[in-house]
């Protein structure tokens, strides 16, 4: 081969690498395609090799110009993209994504590239007097409660009597946006609120008709909620049932409120106020619903406050476009041994650190957020009760179901 061809071979070699780059698959398509490639040899891997094979060839046999080498090599670049479909990611409406493909490592343990959203902050649980008016007033908490139990944030030797079910091997985490004045006007618009108003922080709409007053907040991270809004009612007719529970939802359907989420209904009393609760729940394939929790590890949902079969008021999350990841999960077993390490080194027998014994532990989705998206992630809560001064107190502990590594803290 002359010198000339040297130079043209160059030249066509720069235009397959730019090829490649303009043909390259989404990021985590190694990953993915690598685990496919231990059960059998895919077409593209065949087509790989053949034109391995033909360009040996054609390299090795004079009578082929360097211009049909390059083309090849660009044919079947893009055939075997056509042929597996993985061509690049588009800007599609779609509102999912894949998990990264897992793959054996050296010592036979599995290792997960992770979902598409990349590392994610880690859910916990906040310390708070009392919670923010995502819901408002009081609320079902959990099957662990007591009337007049207080949750205890403090340090405690911990033991675990109860029974986690095994987890599945993953699940989807799902992520939204953090609004913007003008999604929450458009919120506003669909519930049939009056023209916008003025606004303080932490509120990024409001609304005053003659029928009832509305404000929208976003995200708060004390404790961890997602963005909500609160209705007031201030004109609402009587309803013709006595059931409270009937009374919301007949509000909540004239007001295009009624959640798009999976949830139960449970009611508490203050007063002559009966607060109906729509307590927020994921429906996860093969585990049923599972509870969403806030940070402070309390079931919560909207909240409509009935009195006298008028609606006085709702509150809840703000309905949000959620896109989905796929990402893998720690096991069961992994997860109780996450809750008995965290006891505090060097307060066995101290009197002022409480034995607790954890007798409650289950799937959950906690909140999570990183200053521009929120996340529903998977979690294991725990949960135990104990009596100190007389004073009965619920224990919670939090552990996150994503490893270490798909965490960014």
């Amino acid at each position: 081969m002359n010198e000339n061809e040297d130079l043209e071979l160059a030249a066509l070699e720069r235009k397959l690498d730019d090829a490649f780059q303009t043909t390259r698959p989404r990021a985590d398509f190694e990953d993915e395609l690598w685990l496919r490639m231990q059960a059998k040899r895919p077409l593209w891997q065949r087509l790989q090799d053949l034109v391995g094979g033909l360009v040996d060839r054609a390299r090795e046999s004079p009578g082929i110009p360097a211009t049909a080498v390059a083309t090849i090599l660009i044919v079947a670049v893009v055939s075997s993209i056509y042929l597996t479909g993985n061509w690049p990611a588009g800007g599609g409406g779609t509102t999912s994504a894949t998990l990264g493909g897992a793959r054996n490592s050296e010592d036979g343990s599995t290792q997960y590239a992770g979902g598409s959203f990349g590392r994610l902050p880690a859910p916990g649980l906040q310390p708070v007097a009392a919670p923010t008016f995502n819901g408002g007033g009081p609320k079902v908490t959990g099957p662990e409660d007591l009337s007049g139990a207080t949750v205890y944030y403090g340090p405690a030797n911990l033991t675990f009597s109860g029974k986690l079910d095994s987890s599945p091997a993953s699940l989807q985490v799902y992520r939204y946006a953090e609004p913007q004045a003008s999604d929450a006007a458009g919120f506003g618009q669909m519930v049939g609120a009056g023209p916008a108003g003025s606004v303080m922080a932490p509120y990024i709409y409001s609304s005053s008709s003659h029928d009832f007053t509305l404000v929208v907040r976003g995200t708060t991270r004390s404790p961890n909620s997602e963005p909500a809004y609160l209705l007031t009612v201030s004109a609402s007719a009587q309803s013709s049932s006595n059931d409270p529970v009937q009374v919301a939802k007949n509000f909540l359907q004239a007001h295009n409120l009624t959640p798009a989420w999976p949830y139960v209904v449970a009611t508490e009393q203050t007063g002559a106020v009966t607060h109906v609760l729509f307590l927020r729940q994921f429906d996860i394939p093969g585990q049923g619903n599972v509870d969403a929790v806030d940070g402070t590890g309390a079931q919560y949902g909207l909240q409509i406050e009935v009195q006298s079969s008028r609606v006085l008021s709702v509150a809840g999350p703000l309905p949000l476009q959620l896109d989905s990841a796929l990402y893998p999960l720690i096991s069961a077993d992994q997860a109780v041994r996450i809750v008995l390490a965290s006891n505090p080194a060097g307060a066995q027998g101290t009197a002022n650190v409480p034995a607790v014994t954890l007798t409650s532990a289950r799937l959950v989705y906690a909140l999570a957020f990183d200053g521009s998206h929120g996340y529903y992630e998977p979690a294991f809560l725990f949960s135990g009760t104990f009596s100190m001064n007389g004073q009965t107190y619920v224990k919670r502990v939090l552990v996150p179901a994503l490893p270490g590594s798909q965490l960014s803290s």
